[in-house]
């Protein structure tokens, strides 16, 4: 796909991919701290915002994190023990009611996240069709700590669920942030992966 879209149009030829991926989780096990909460709009997210890059010629690329974020403080704090330098932002889940029917299902859900100067929003729904998950989820990424220099992250899922996401994003805000999302010639949302659970571990 982004080789068509560079031979098409080459003003994309120093695009950089990215991935923007939200976790959002009924509970938070961090060392003997426990976060939980019941209430989907509630719950506690871990976001991350990686992009993909390569340490020098003839190296192998990994996914480098440029924003580790969450909704909680109590994460945050948490995080600050091992020196991660995980920032807390603001979050809100609404669900979009249905406009000609108020007594019907919602629509939807709305999620809008505010990172600095920048506020992503994305507003959609699951598809109604569900597959079952196929093996785990794993993704390595390379993180900056605040004290000890860089980290190696290792995050492993074992999802019950796959679930196809259909909508939009929209991204507001005019700092750099903003700016990296923007040029961005695709967008592409999903799949949500549900149900089961996982383990975020860092080290050297």
């Amino acid at each position: 796909m982004l080789r068509t879209l560079v031979a098409n149009q080459p003003e994309y030829a120093g695009w950089t991919p990215s991935r923007i991926c939200l976790y959002y989780m009924q509970t938070v096990d961090v060392g003997s701290l426990r976060v939980s909460e019941r209430d989907p709009q509630k719950a506690p997210m871990l976001g991350v915002w990686t992009l993909s890059a390569t340490e020098g010629p003839g190296t192998t690329a990994q996914d480098v994190v440029l924003r580790l974020f969450t909704n909680s403080g109590r994460l945050e704090r948490a995080a600050e023990v091992s020196g991660l330098d995980l920032r807390k932002v603001e979050s809100e889940v609404r669900t979009i009611p249905n406009e000609n029917d108020p007594t019907a299902p919602p629509v939807g859900v709305r999620r809008s996240i505010r990172i600095g100067k920048t506020t992503l929003t994305w507003e959609g729904r699951q598809v109604d069709d569900s597959t079952k998950a196929n093996g785990a989820v794993a993704v390595t990424w390379r993180a900056d700590s605040k004290r000890r220099g860089p980290m190696t992250a290792r995050l492993a899922l074992t999802p019950e669920w796959t679930k196809g996401m259909a909508g939009s994003l929209r991204v507001e805000g005019k700092d750099d942030f903003a700016a990296a999302v923007k040029a961005s010639p695709i967008r592409f949302v999903g799949p949500a992966v549900m149900g089961g659970g996982g383990e975020l571990a860092f080290g050297r």
